[in-house]
């Protein structure tokens, strides 16, 4: 059997159904005979039939399939199993609540090749029912990972988006020259801050147009309470990847700055929209808020750990392990 030259690494805790969909997608894909890949999923210790479902679909397919069983240790040490497993040149990223066209990796791959790119990405559209996605505004869009080019295609014409973590194809070369994936990072946000160093390095960057992903997405992950959780796992990843780039001092001045955002713009806007009734655009509000308290909270923490800990608040937004509850 010839030696893979992509692997595609698909993370995965608990989604067995899901997952099924998302791997028939990825075991349909058509190369032409360019590159031979292969699948490797990585188990972050599921409960559910997971292991099954992989064992039934791996007997049936023409690609080969990996299963690998991880120690649970979350999503972030997962990414950096793949890293360490994969044997060819390319490693692919796709969510297990994600789907794929047969033409998917090849785009990715030819505009790799074409662009010397040492990392290309997709698009993710929502695929959601419209109903839903009507009543989303563009930084709740955001928040669940559609790409911007999906809503301003115009705007991003000339200068495309960065590749997002659920829809990236990325270079042996790239891990060698930046490293791997922070596990320090509980609360998620480990791939922007893969992508930010790999920019800083100089890596060249890919869009594939056609490469798109459909995230799907539960009516249950749309209650505010998921919202919440969502919000405040970005804003304390961005606070922590921020402490990286910058240092703390200016990490500090800019949490102050968001204070002073949310007190002044995010907060009054919030209040005009629930006296109008539009509700797309409070939601909007409320998760930028909520935004800037992951952000504050996660600052504090970095800058006085022995009295603001918060031991509680964090254990409740590790990164898939979102609550109803969040303290």
């Amino acid at each position: 059997m010839e030696r893979p030259l992509v692997s595609v690494a698909v993370p995965t805790y608990n989604r067995s159904a899901m997952l099924k969909n998302t791997l028939d997608g990825l075991l349909a894909q058509e190369t032409d005979g360019i590159f031979a890949y292969e699948v490797l999923v990585l188990d972050d210790a599921s409960t559910d039939d997971t292991p099954d479902v992989v064992a039934a679909l791996s007997r049936e397919a023409t690609v080969p399939v990996r299963y690998i069983l991880a120690e649970g240790k979350g999503y972030t040490h997962v990414l950096n199993r793949a890293v360490t497993e994969f044997t060819g040149q390319w490693l692919a990223f796709f969510d297990d609540d994600q789907l794929a066209g047969p033409g998917w990796l090849k785009a990715l791959f030819t505009v790799a090749r074409e662009q010397e790119a040492g990392m290309v990405g997709g698009p993710v559209v929502l695929d959601i029912p419209e109903a839903v996605l009507a009543g989303l505004g563009p930084v709740c869009r955001d928040l669940y990972g559609e790409s911007p080019d999906v809503r301003e295609p115009e705007r991003y014409r000339t200068t495309p988006p960065l590749p997002s973590g659920g829809n990236r194809l990325v270079h042996r070369r790239v891990f060698e020259q930046v490293g791997t994936f922070d596990e320090t990072m509980l609360t998620g946000g480990c791939d922007r801050d893969f992508l930010l160093r790999a920019c800083a390095a100089g890596v060249v960057m890919g869009w594939a147009p056609e490469a798109v992903a459909r995230h799907v997405i539960s009516a249950d992950r749309f209650s505010a309470a998921h919202m919440r959780s969502y919000s405040l796992q970005w804003g304390c990843s961005f606070a922590h990847i921020d402490r990286k780039r910058w240092g703390m001092t200016r990490t500090t001045l800019a949490c102050i700055a968001r204070i002073g955002q949310a007190v002044l713009v995010n907060l009054p806007c919030a209040l005009a929209a629930r006296i109008r009734g539009d509700r797309r655009a409070l939601r909007d509000r409320e998760v930028l808020l909520w935004r800037a308290q992951g952000y504050v909270r996660k600052t504090m923490q970095m800058l006085l750990p022995s009295l603001f800990a918060q031991e509680k608040f964090f254990a409740g937004v590790e990164f898939r392990r979102v609550r109803p509850e969040v303290p």
